[in-house]
């Protein structure tokens, strides 16, 4: 292979093919999905084969209850209610997060607070949270972005120490750990998405879907109570004398995941821990290749984290000072010209993070008539008016969406790619002074 780069004439250093080879046990699926159509059992909750799932979801994190929902953004609704969230109420949430995170509690009424992320993992960082709690902090949401597992023992000390909850946004962090255990076995909620399709959907997939998992009753109940009308045996599960006497319609949502998807799933979940193991084997070969190559680093786990990446790929930090101050646009492209599938830092779709949403950088009258948690002329239950957030607010996380690079993930690759991808890296960096 020429050192000239692909961008420039030469030829490209990735040359075999960059699909996923590893497929899905569609018959495994087709099976489950027959047997579900033969005996018309296509709707409902509580019994049959979701229930199947959920306790073999609940066996696999190690949790006491595990509910199914239909989508992972409902997950974080029915875990905000759980935890008392209400009108007044803050939630912190990272800015370099999702609107699914957070948007169950918004429409409860609460304002979502921001922070900063660490330069390192790209996960929220807790100093930054601890400095942004205030009397009306309820919730702080962590987000396991790709996988990447937060913090957890320095978010669950804040969490105890000002009595604020931790709900956990795992939706692409099914079989990713934190000291040997699973994750969903060790905030106070922790929320997971069903949606897509494998290898490309999230860790658990079945088109669309959503899991909560706690170890604590009352939020169980109260999520039950809140969205799982109609489930089978739902008025014997509520024990609390708040919920006992509520009918089998409880409050009158049905959030529950659709059969079929679980079906979906619950053969994603067998296959699980075979990819788990790929990922990572296939993750540590490219950062290792990666590590002495100038420009580039591969991005940082905690110690105590096991991550795979499965969803959202395997990032990893471009320093431009390195290489001239070569820009990160022209880098990029050099990489996508060398055969590297590379994407973006993989947050706030279309932002540099999600305070640069038009709702926070103008406020927004969620309600109408000047009511709401981002009302700008107002306050709300409490809440003083809302101060639009602009650029440089997060100065962390805005550089870092320039500079982050994903790599998508491979369980299976094609014999040679990862050794090729290094290769790319390498050829670009070696050679960046013919794009200055």
């Amino acid at each position: 292979m020429g050192s000239k780069l692909a961008i420039l004439g030469g030829e490209p250093a990735v040359t075999v093919s960059t699909r996923e080879k590893w497929r899905r046990p569609i018959e495994e699926e087709k099976k489950l999905i027959w047997e579900l159509l033969e005996k018309g059992k296509i709707s409902g909750s509580g019994e049959g084969l979701p229930l199947e799932f959920e306790e073999e979801f609940k066996e696999f994190v190690g949790c006491e209850y595990c509910l199914t929902v239909d989508h992972g953004s409902t997950a974080l609704a029915s875990a905000y209610y759980a935890v008392g969230v209400g009108p007044g109420d803050e939630v912190i949430t990272p800015a370099a997060g999702y609107i699914g995170s957070y948007a169950g509690a918004l429409h409860m009424g609460a304002r979502p607070v921001f922070c900063e992320i660490d330069p390192k993992t790209l996960l929220m960082d807790p100093e930054d949270v601890e400095r942004r709690i205030t009397h009306r902090t309820r919730v702080i949401n962590p987000i396991h972005m790709s996988g990447k597992v937060c913090d957890m023992d320095a978010l669950m000390d804040i969490g105890r120490r000002y009595g604020i909850a931790i709900v956990e946004d795992a939706a692409h962090a099914a079989g990713c750990e934190w000291g040997g255990k699973k994750i969903g076995n060790i905030g106070d909620i922790t929320c997971f998405s069903l949606q897509g399709v494998n290898p490309t959907g999230k860790p658990v997939a079945g088109g669309e879907g959503g899991v909560v998992c706690t170890n604590n009753r009352e939020f169980y109940e109260r999520m039950l109570a809140y969205c799982h009308l109609h489930r089978a045996g739902v008025t014997d599960e509520l024990r609390s004398p708040a919920y006992r006497g509520l009918d089998a319609e409880v409050l009158g949502l049905k959030y529950r995941a659709h059969p079929i998807a679980l079906a979906i799933a619950l053969v994603s979940l067998k296959t699980l821990p075979y990819r788990t193991e790929k990922a990572i084997e296939n993750r540590e070969k490219l950062f290792r290749g990666l590590r002495d190559i100038p420009g580039v680093e591969p991005v940082h786990s905690y110690p105590k984290a096991k991550w795979h990446g499965l969803y959202g790929g395997w990032q990893v930090i471009y320093h431009p000072e390195e290489l001239g101050g070569l820009s990160p646009e022209k880098f990029k492209a050099a990489l996508r010209a060398e055969g590297v599938p590379i994407r973006g830092h993989g947050w706030a779709s279309g932002h540099l993070g999600e305070h640069l949403r038009t709702i926070f950088t103008r406020g927004f009258d969620l309600w109408g008539h000047g009511r709401g948690p981002l009302d700008t002329r107002h306050g709300f239950m409490g809440l003083p008016p809302f101060k639009p957030y602009k650029k440089g607010d997060f100065p962390i996380t805005e550089d870092l969406a320039k500079r982050v690079i994903t790599i998508p993930p491979y369980i299976e690759p094609e014999e040679g790619l990862i050794e090729q991808f290094i290769e790319a890296f390498r050829k670009v960096a070696e050679n960046y002074k013919e794009l200055l």
